[in-house]
């Protein structure tokens, strides 16, 4: 599906979530929630069919690649810059065969 569902879940998460999609060319970025676009400073519409490893730099994080993500059970703390500075996420995939959510949970 080329949508998150629930939709209005996704929408709603306190949380910033990018959902993505493996297309031809590897996970792309199907939409990015109103969190995410706080937390990062970026339009949530601008991500929308952008490779999922440019959304990772947007987000500030250079640990983790877009095959990390599309492997599953990905699950670590790392750094990323936002609006307000440094800061600690738990970042963790929930995953299908061919489309899923990469989950940014604050750590500290």
């Amino acid at each position: 599906t080329t949508a998150p569902e629930p939709a209005d879940l996704f929408d709603g998460h306190p949380d910033p979530v990018l959902y993505y999609a493996s297309e031809g060319h590897g996970p792309v970025v199907r939409a990015a929630n109103p969190a995410f676009a706080e937390t990062f400073d970026v339009p949530a519409d601008r991500l929308a069919g952008t490779p999922l490893s440019e959304a990772l730099l947007v987000a500030g994080e250079a640990t983790v690649d877009a095959d990390a993500v599309t492997a599953g059970a990905l699950d670590r703390v790392v750094s990323c810059e936002t609006t307000a500075g440094t800061a600690r996420f738990r970042l963790r995939t929930i995953d299908g065969e061919r489309a899923g959510y990469l989950l940014y949970t604050p750590a500290d």
